[in-house]
This record gives C-alpha cells, sequence and structure tokens, in this order.
C-alpha cells in the first residue's frame, strides 16, 4: 500500500542519462504530395465559384439593371449561347404628353396621343397601355388595355425595345365614353415578369 521512500537517496539515479537535453517539440510536418496541392487548390476554386455563382442568383434582378454588368453578362451569355431574361420596371416609364381629342374624320371616336419616356438607365420593352375614363365622382365608367401592336406606328414595332432615356410617340382611335367620362388616365403596365 503505501511505499517508504528514504528521502536521503537520489531521487533521479533511476533515470538514464543522456548526452543530449531532451527537446519537447512538435513532430517535423509531414511533406505534402503535389496531388494533395492540387486538390485543395481546386476545391477552394470550385467553393468560389459557387459563390459567386450564388451571388448572381440571388442578385440578380439588381445586376441586370445595372449597366456595366449588364453589358458582361450580354458579352458571357453570347459566349456561352445563353440569354438574358429582359428587364422591366414600369414605374420608370413617364407620359410626357397626352392628349384625348375628338377624333377629326369619325364622330363617335377620340383620338388619344401620347408619349412614354424610357427612365431607366436600360432598354425596356414596350408596355401595354391601361386607359381609363371615370366620372367626375372618379367611379371608372369604362377602360381597356391596349398593346404596343395598338398604339406603335408599324415602323417602330420592328424595334423590340424603348431605349434608355428616349421617348416614343402612341395614337389610338377609340369609342368616345359618353359625357360622363371627363377623366381619363393612362397606366403602363408589363403582364408578365
Amino acid at each position: 500500500m503505501w511505499t517508504i521512500l528514504d528521502s536521503n537517496t537520489d531521487k533521479t539515479a533511476h533515470l538514464p542519462e543522456f548526452d543530449e537535453p531532451l527537446l519537447l517539440a512538435a513532430p517535423p510536418p509531414a511533406r505534402r504530395s503535389w496531388m494533395m496541392v492540387l486538390a485543395n487548390v481546386c476545391g477552394v476554386l470550385f467553393l468560389s465559384v459557387c459563390f459567386v455563382a450564388q451571388l448572381v442568383y440571388f442578385n440578380k434582378d439588381a445586376l441586370l439593371r445595372d449597366t456595366r454588368t449588364r453589358d458582361m453578362l450580354t458579352t458571357l451569355c453570347a459566349t456561352l449561347a445563353c440569354e438574358l431574361p429582359v428587364v422591366r420596371d414600369p414605374s420608370l416609364l413617364r407620359s410626357t404628353f397626352l392628349d384625348v381629342a375628338s377624333h377629326p374624320d369619325y364622330e363617335s371616336l377620340l383620338l388619344v396621343r401620347f408619349s412614354i419616356r424610357n427612365t431607366a438607365l436600360f432598354a425596356q420593352p414596350f408596355p401595354s397601355v391601361d386607359m381609363t375614363f371615370s366620372n367626375i365622382s372618379h367611379q371608372p365608367i369604362a377602360g381597356r388595355r391596349f398593346y404596343p401592336g395598338h398604339y406603335l406606328d408599324t415602323a417602330l414595332l420592328s424595334h423590340l425595345t424603348i431605349p434608355a432615356g428616349a421617348e416614343v410617340q402612341g395614337k389610338l382611335e377609340i369609342l368616345d365614353p359618353g359625357v360622363e367620362g371627363v377623366n381619363y388616365t393612362v397606366e403602363f403596365v408589363y403582364e408578365h415578369n
């Protein structure tokens, strides 16, 4: 049970003697093979590509609206044979001119002339136009959606978009809603985003 040690004897006498001092350190690192280094580099590159792909995917709307990144993505898609989605923002389309008057040739028709200005920094497709007539109490009495083929000159239909900062003229010939249709509004919309 208990061992009694003689306090007068040398307690280190049973330990071996070394010519050199004992160094306690980590073992030298093992040499890495070139295959392991190549695998690590490929892994880092793969994870970097995944990170950039996620950034592009989750911020695609902002990237497509920015002219600098849109140009780069257009060039990239041209080489990869892909197609970028069309960017649309109807809140950046403004009506700078709107005139509703009796048609000069037909008694029961109105001639509506308007202009659309694209205030965005990117080209947008031609929008649909919602025209609504309302009475003096602002209750709608007539309305209709007009598509680009209805209001554009046929020469403009070949241009698929309104360039950034450009203005396009539109013209409609519509039935007169009657004497109650004293107020009218025009709104630009896109049916599909």
